[in-house]
């Protein structure tokens, strides 16, 4: 009875002195924040909630920092290094660990005084962030800048939402979102990435200049620009090459550029399937681009006309492209891409490029096109098909419409004018004759244009350089025909 009385005394004693403790942890911490150059009006601390809470916050050497209000909850660090000042906000140094359950602030504003831009920030809350122990040992020039990719490559976030976040660049420019969320984040690798009222707004315009209702994506692989950005050797301006996206769709697009042009689009999307570990095909469609121009626009009002010549209110287009990366063939293949309008004419592309390497595959996720000139990638065939429909003929039809000319004269003098032309640069042989009658003669009678590219052996990307060279031959080293048919 002595020992339990002795027990629920201390536990009194305990819970008594509690607010004293968590008075001076808030004590602590506000003195720790104003030596980092942080100004907090209010500061609590509550250790049975593991919760940090700071109101009217302000950093900076003129305030470039300014948060209303910014909590953090589930903290899980120890009680030590909350009372040195170590916390999320400013105590903890690059590198170190953290555990924070729930995280929330809202109207954020952050200054960039050197580059003349500010970002905002109405309302953020994010859950199960969880940050290991990583590399914080770098000493240059770009030290911020790196640290910030070595976070990104260690943090796991279970679900992050924004609301109303903009940044007005140095020139006025206003890029904004009315939200953003994503989803099942863990180490560079996005579940979900969900983008809603993404406008541009040129500087002291009334109307958003672009603007796109929705932007979703799944699958989003971040960890490659991730990697080479918390490299040593990292510089700004390096690019960060291609990044996977198993899903993405874009729809809901307006603004003042597109009505200014008499342009509407209602979608794009994009999806990558893998066919296995080293295999996966993606495709690209945009689908409801529509040119209307009217007579209200003076940027319109030539294209307008042009289109009246060809006896067109409007032009609807759509594109579907497919391709295939096959690590086990060590192909790269374009199946079909087309690009087509309702009863004006259908193009189709396909190519095959064999024989890829893994600096080829690096070079294509890195972007260096130039590293491409090294690999030992070749080209085995290509195909562009031109079916029309009555494009030719409205084309030429407007074109004898401003030259004063008839319509058979001016198909008589393009055709004349192919079969003549001789393209600077290149060596003109027979075969090429032959590739520019065959043009001549789909401007005479219509029908379907084939132009086939099938080397012989396959062109090496290494000797793409030959092909710019003065008096190349490139029906030869490409293996060109082009054939007509109705």
């Amino acid at each position: 009875m002595v020992a339990l009385g002795a027990a629920i005394a201390l536990v009194g004693i305990g819970v008594a002195a509690l607010p004293l403790a968590e008075d001076f942890a808030a004590d602590r911490l506000k003195a720790a924040l104003q030596q980092g150059g942080v100004k907090a009006e209010t500061v609590k601390v509550s250790f049975l909630e593991r919760s940090v809470s700071l109101g009217d916050v302000a950093g900076g050497p003129n305030s470039e920092l300014k948060i209303e209000e910014w909590r953090a909850s589930g903290l899980a660090w120890p009680l030590a290094e909350l009372l040195k000042g170590r916390v999320p906000f400013s105590g903890l140094g690059w590198g170190d660990p953290l555990h924070v359950g729930r995280l929330s602030l809202r109207n954020l504003r952050l200054g960039q005084p050197d580059e003349g831009g500010t970002w905002t920030i109405g309302g953020l809350t994010a859950t199960d962030l969880d940050l290991p122990r990583y590399d914080g040992a770098y000493e240059g020039p770009h030290r911020n800048e790196i640290m910030i990719a070595r976070l990104l490559g260690a943090l796991t976030v279970g679900r992050l939402e924004q609301t109303d976040v903009a940044h007005r660049a140095f020139d006025g420019t206003i890029y904004s979102l009315t939200s953003a969320t994503f989803a099942g984040y863990v180490r560079g690798l996005m579940q979900t990435l969900d983008l809603r009222g993404f406008q541009i707004r040129a500087a002291n315009a009334r109307a958003a200049t672009l603007e796109v209702a929705e932007i979703s994506s799944g699958g989003v692989d971040l960890r490659r620009p991730i990697g080479h950005a918390s490299s040593i050797d990292w510089e700004p301006g390096t690019p960060i090459g291609r990044i996977p996206v198993a899903k993405a769709r874009l729809s809901g697009f307006g603004g003042e550029l597109l009505t200014r042009y008499g342009l509407s689009l209602d979608n794009i999307t994009s999806e990558t399937v893998r066919a296995g570990p080293e295999t996966s095909r993606s495709r690209t469609r945009v689908e409801g681009f529509v040119l209307a121009p009217s007579m209200r626009s003076v940027e319109a009002i030539g294209m307008r006309m042009v289109m009246q010549a060809m006896n067109l209110k409007e032009i609807r287009l759509g594109f579907d492209c497919s391709a295939v990366d096959d690590l086990v063939r060590q192909e790269l293949r374009i199946e079909a891409c087309m690009l087509g309008g309702p009863d004006l004419a259908e193009i189709s592309f396909a190519a095959r490029i064999v024989d890829a390497d893994e600096e080829f595959w690096r070079a294509i996720d890195e972007a260096d096109v130039f590293a491409l000139f090294g690999t030992k990638a070749a080209l085995a065939s290509a195909k562009l098909v031109i079916a029309d429909k009555s494009l030719l003929q409205r084309g030429l039809q407007a074109k004898a419409t401003f030259g004063r000319q008839t319509l058979a004269a001016e198909r008589a003098a393009l055709a004349a004018e192919i079969r003549r032309y001789q393209p600077p640069g290149v060596l003109i042989t027979q075969d090429m004759a032959k590739i520019q009658d065959a043009v001549a003669r789909f401007v005479e009678q219509g029908g379907t244009l084939t132009v086939e590219a099938k080397p012989q052996p396959a062109l090496g990307l290494e000797k793409l350089d030959y092909l710019l060279k003065p008096g190349a031959d490139l029906v030869n080293a490409l293996g060109l025909t082009a054939t007509v048919s109705r």
